[in-house]
């Protein structure tokens, strides 16, 4: 049975729990906004100019008159028109290119030599001999992909090209006509017509082969560098963009940090001087995180490679607006981190926090999503009032605040969701267990700090019983120099007496010597 001390221990822990969810709820609102305003509806409204369809073009958003740039559409233009003899003659046929040969093989025939059909194999007669496109310039014109990325001139260049002209026999090339070699050789008419073997059908087959591989290649080479091009300068972008970002949100949390240290101590000092320190401080703190901007470049740079890409193959089935293009771009990132989160999560972590931590990532994913998609009708509804001028900065700027909220909240929920999800009903154990570790533990360290005190209280007797031997031995020193000043002054008294005699004698000795010589003066005096 539970002691009445610890019958409160799981609603301490909850209040505990709401408290600090309460606070993360605080604090990632403040961070959700800057991130939000830097971020989706800041630098990337600043960085980037989306556009409806992407940056590649594609035949499905030619078809809907939506292209990347005009060059695209100037080459589509001749897409829409039907195959004619006109349309033949004008853009597609360029005889000049069949002269040369025709000229050759004349000459052969002039010379009773013989000219061999690219097709059959088999001899022709002068006169018999046609120009033919392996892959007909009906089909050529059918080919809106070619339309779209090939200038009209490099389109006539391909199709008249040698890979796509084959020389063969008139009979056999004014039966083709306009259909493709696949069809004819799939018409029993045809080939009997012609008196086409199993060789002939080989020869035939390699010769279409052979010129579709080449329109192939050229399209697909067009292809790439577009998609290489855009997606070089979306990666790019993309990296200054996060590694910028990730920068300016470091400037942006440290100059209110200092902001509240100036105005929580408001006497103390020079304003300057404490200005000039914070920004000092903040300035380091920026160049801490040069490291961070580096990997957040890497990673926006394949981001935004992976986005254009993404975009271009979305685009080849539905036409994605301009705001959705942004949206890929912008999720990217955040279902890269997810990613990382589930393929490799942090040491110690368990699965239900990998669950929470992704969760949270996506929502905040998805409720960015909601309010780019809802801005242009925040941007519309400032317009129609009075501060329409301002629309421009009002809309993102509100977005940006209303989304911040809004994911803070939608991951304030998720949380308190996982830890109902995470209640055991065993918290109350839990607690006294976690209190009784503590208790331990400060047990341990009361009795580390009493032997360490034990310990110094030695060294303190020690260095008392030092002290008091060092006392002694002055003692004695202090008794042996008061008997050598007592035999001092012994000595002193006794040279003083000494002294006194001598001069005692001295002056009896004159004396004497004084009255001797009176007694001889006057001696003399009387003589």
């Amino acid at each position: 049975m539970l002691s009445p001390e610890h019958s409160d221990a799981k609603p301490i822990r909850q209040a505990d729990l709401r408290q600090a969810r309460m606070n993360e709820l605080i604090d990632n609102c403040q961070q959700e906004i800057l991130r939000q305003i830097i971020g989706p509806f800041g630098l990337s409204t600043a960085m980037f100019n989306d556009k409806d369809g992407g940056n590649v073009s594609t035949v499905h958003n030619a078809d809907n008159d939506i292209f990347p740039d005009e060059h695209f559409r100037k080459n589509y233009s001749l897409a829409g028109e039907e195959y004619s003899q006109k349309i033949r003659q004008k853009h597609w046929d360029d005889t000049k290119r069949r002269g040369p040969v025709h000229r050759q093989n004349n000459e052969t025939f002039a010379r009773n030599g013989e000219v061999t059909s690219e097709a059959t194999g088999r001899p022709m007669k002068q006169g018999e001999v046609h120009g033919d496109h392996v892959v007909s310039l009906k089909e050529f014109h059918g080919n809106k992909a070619l339309h779209l990325r090939l200038t009209e001139q490099e389109r006539k260049d391909l199709a008249n090209s040698k890979q796509n002209m084959a020389f063969i026999e008139a009979s056999l090339n004014t039966s083709k006509g306009k259909k493709s070699w696949d069809e004819c050789l799939k018409d029993p008419d045809f080939i009997e017509k012609n008196n086409l073997g199993a060789e002939q059908i080989s020869r035939i087959r390699a010769l279409d082969s052979e010129a579709r591989r080449l329109i192939s290649r050229a399209n697909t080479a067009k292809l790439t560098n577009e998609l290489l091009t855009t997606g070089a300068s979306e990666a790019g972008r993309n990296a200054l963009q996060q590694a910028f970002g990730v920068l300016l949100h470091e400037f942006v949390n440290g100059s209110f940090v200092e902001i509240k240290l100036i105005l929580q101590a408001p006497d103390q000092e020079s304003l300057i001087d404490r200005i000039v320190e914070s920004l000092k401080r903040v300035m380091k703190r920026v160049v801490a995180k040069l490291k961070s901007a580096l990997d957040a470049a890497i990673s926006g740079a394949i981001q935004g490679f992976a986005s254009n890409l993404l975009t271009f193959l979305i685009n080849n089935f539905i036409t994605t607006a301009k705001k959705i293009v942004t949206i890929i771009r912008e999720s990217l990132r955040s279902i890269w981190r997810a990613m990382k989160l589930m393929i490799n999560p942090p040491e110690g972590m368990s699965t239900l926090e990998v669950a929470r931590e992704v969760t949270k990532i996506l929502s905040a994913t998805i409720t960015t999503a909601i309010g780019m998609l809802l801005e242009k009708s925040v941007s519309g509804f400032i317009a129609a009032s009075p501060l329409a001028f301002l629309a421009p900065i009002l809309a993102p700027a509100l977005t940006a605040i209303v989304t911040g909220i809004a994911a803070s909240l939608l991951i304030y929920g998720i949380d308190r969701a996982f830890d109902w999800l995470s209640a055991t009903g065993t918290e109350m154990l839990k607690s006294m267990e976690r209190l009784l570790h503590s208790t331990g533990e400060n047990i341990a360290l009361m009795t580390t700090g009493i032997d360490l005190q034990f310990q110094s209280s030695r060294q303190y007797a020690e260095i008392g019983l030092n002290y008091k031997l060092i006392g002694l031995q002055l003692d004695e020193m202090s008794t042996a120099q008061s008997v050598m000043l007592n035999a001092q002054d012994c000595d002193i008294k006794r040279n003083q007496e000494h002294f006194d005699a001598l001069r005692a004698d001295t002056k009896r000795i004159a004396n004497a010597e004084q009255e001797a010589s009176d007694l001889i003066n006057e001696y003399f005096k009387k003589n």
